[in-house]
C-alpha cells in the first residue's frame, strides 16, 4: 500500500521540538568559515587536476560537501575523475591514481595515501588546515544500467539530492546525521552497520522533514519498503512488500532512486533500525538536547568501572585483547565479529552461555569479550532426536551410552554428560588452537586472554562498547 498520512504530534510539542532543533542546528551545521575553507580547497584541487587531466576525463565534486549536507567538522572533500566507459577498468584505476599523485605538493605540508574501497583511490591531506580530499577514479555514466563499479552511482546521487532537496531539507539532513551519530547508528561501515549519509538524504526526501522522519520511524512496523523516487511506502503483507522482501531479505528496504536494483539500507542492522525507532519515540515525547544527543560518559578509570558493573551483574568477563595490523578497519570488524560468533557457539555447546558479547577496535588494538554467568559446568545437556525416529534414536543412544543419565524433552531423547571443559577459560583457550578459527591477520602471540581484570587500554575499549550497547 502507499504511504499513509502520518499523524501530527501535538502542536505545542512540535513547536517545542522545532525551537530545540533550531538551536541544535547552529551547533552541528558547518560554520560559514568551515564551508568557505572546504569550497576553497575543493576548487584548488579541481584547478590542479584540470592542468594534468586529459580532456576526455571529467572532474566532478561529489559527496556531502558538494551537496551541502555535511556535519560540522566533517567537511572532507570528494573529487571524482570520470573516465569514458570504453576505458579498461585496470587502466582507469592506474591512470586515475597517477594523475592524482601529480597534484600533490609535498613541500607545502601535503601528503597522500592510497586507500581501498572497491578499487583504489588517493586521499590527499592538507596538513596545515586538517582537511582531506579523496580523489576517486570512476566511470562517467548517465544511469545505473551503465555502471561498471559501485562508486559510479555517486555522480547520480549528487544529481538526485541537489535536484530534490531544498536548503531547509538539507539542514534537516544535517540534523538527522547529528542525531544518528549521537546514538551510534550513523555510518554504513562494519563497525556501525547504520545509516549512510545518502540514506539520510533519501529519508528526508521521503518524509519531507526531520520531524516527520522521526514520526515515520517511531511508527515503523517492519518489514517495510520505501520508494523515495515516488514517496511510496509498502508494508507487509501487501503484494509489493512481499516481493521486495523476497528480493532483498531485509526489514527495511529503501530503493535507490538512481538504481531500482539496490537497497540503500542493505547494511542497516536490525539493532540500528530498532535504536532509530525507539530514540525517535523518546525525542518526540520529550524534546530536549539531552535526548537528542543521548547519554554522555567518560572512559576515565574504565577498568574500575567495569569491575563495579561486573559485580552488579554477577558476571565474569572474559576478554581477548590483541594488537591489530594496519589494514582496513572494516575488515578487522568483520573478522572479530566472525570470531565472536564462532566462540559464542562453542561456549554455548560447552554449557556456558554468554549473556553479552562485545567487541571494539581502536589505536592498533582490539578486544572481544564475553560476559558469562557460570564459571564452571557440572554437567552438559545433549539433546537428540525424537524417540520415534527409530534408527536415529538408536544411533544417538549408542553414541552416548556412557552418559550420566537419560531423560526426555517432550519426545526427544536427552542425555546428561560430564563436560569436556571445566570453565569458559579452557573452552576459549582450546578453541584458539584451531588455526581455521582465527582471522588470518591475528598472530597467537599478539593475543592475550584476561578474566575480570585487564589493562586500562583494553578496559577503555570494552567500557566504550558496553556503554554504546546498553545506552540509548
Amino acid at each position: 500500500m502507499a504511504s499513509e498520512k502520518k499523524p501530527l504530534i501535538p502542536a505545542h510539542k512540535r513547536a517545542e521540538l522545532e525551537a530545540l532543533l533550531g538551536r541544535i542546528l547552529k551547533d552541528v551545521k558547518p560554520t560559514e568559515a568551515e564551508m568557505g575553507l572546504a569550497t576553497r580547497y575543493a576548487n584548488e584541487v579541481m584547478l590542479r587536476l584540470k592542468k594534468v587531466v586529459p580532456g576526455n576525463v571529467e572532474i566532478l565534486s561529489v559527496g556531502s560537501v558538494a551537496r551541502g549536507t555535511q556535519l560540522r567538522g566533517s567537511s572532507d572533500i570528494d573529487i571524482f575523475l570520470l573516465f569514458p566507459k570504453g576505458t579498461a577498468e585496470d587502466k582507469m584505476e592506474k591512470k586515475g591514481l597517477a594523475l592524482a599523485k601529480k597534484i600533490v605538493k609535498k613541500g607545502k605540508r601535503e601528503s597522500y595515501q592510497i586507500k581501498y574501497a572497491e578499487h583504489p583511490y588517493l586521499m590527499l591531506t592538507f596538513e596545515d588546515v586538517g582537511l582531506k580530499a579523496d580523489i576517486v577514479p570512476a566511470f562517467k555514466i548517465k544511469d545505473a544500467s551503465e555502471r561498471i563499479t559501485a562508486v559510479d552511482r555517486t555522480q547520480l546521487h549528487n544529481v538526485f539530492v541537489n535536484d530534490n532537496l531544498s536548503r531547509g531539507q538539507k539542514d534537516d539532513v544535517i540534523l538527522l546525521k547529528a542525531f544518528l551519530k549521537a546514538h551510534g547508528i550513523y555510518g554504513a561501515g562494519a563497525k556501525i552497520e547504520g545509516f549512510s549519509g545518502y540514506l539520510c538524504e533519501l529519508l528526508i526526501h521521503h518524509y519531507g522533514s526531520f520531524i516527520d522522519a522521526l514520526i515515520g520511524m517511531s511508527m515503523l512496523k517492519p518489514p517495510v519498503t520505501i520508494l523515495p523516487s515516488s514517496r511510496k511506502e509498502y508494508r507487509y503483507p501487501s503484494k509489493e512488500s512481499i516481493e521486495f522482501m523476497k528480493k532483498f531479505d531485509k526489514k527495511l528496504v529503501v530503493i535507490d532512486p538512481t538504481d531500482s536494483n539496490r537497497n540503500v539500507a542493505a547494511v542497516v542492522s536490525d539493532e540500528s533500525l530498532a535504536r532509530f525507532a525507539i530514540t525517535s519515540r523518546i525525542l518526540l515525547k520529550n524534546p530536549s538536547s539531552g535526548v537528542f544527543y543521548g547519554p554522555s560518559y567518560s572512559d576515565v578509570y574504565s577498568e574500575r568501572k567495569l569491575s563495579r558493573i561486573r559485580k552488579e551483574l554477577d558476571l565474569n568477563i572474559y576478554v581477548l585483547h590483541f594488537r591489530t595490523p594496519d589494514i582496513a578497519e572494516d575488515i578487522i570488524w568483520q573478522q572479530i565479529r566472525r570470531l565472536g560468533s564462532s566462540l559464542s557457539g562453542i561456549l554455548r555447546k560447552s554449557g556456558f552461555h554468554p549473556v553479552l558479547v562485545l567487541e571494539n577496535v581502536g589505536n592498533g588494538e582490539a578486544i572481544l569479550s564475553f560476559f558469562i554467568s557460570r564459571s564452571y559446568a557440572s554437567y552438559l545437556v545433549v539433546e537428540g532426536p525424537s524417540v520415534f525416529m527409530e534408527e536415529s534414536a538408536e544411533r544417538f543412544m549408542q553414541a552416548h551410552s556412557k552418559s550420566l543419565g537419560m531423560l526426555f524433552n517432550s519426545d526427544r531423547i536427552t542425555f546428561l554428560e560430564e563436560p569436556r571443559f571445566n570453565g569458559p577459560r579452557e573452552v576459549i583457550q582450546a578453541s584458539l588452537l584451531d588455526k581455521h578459527l582465527l582471522p588470518s591477520y591475528i598472530k597467537k602471540e599478539h593475543m592475550k586472554l584476561h578474566i575480570n581484570t585487564m589493562p586500562e587500554s583494553a578496559a577503555k575499549l570494552l567500557y566504550d562498547a558496553f556503554m554504546r550497547k546498553t545506552s540509548l
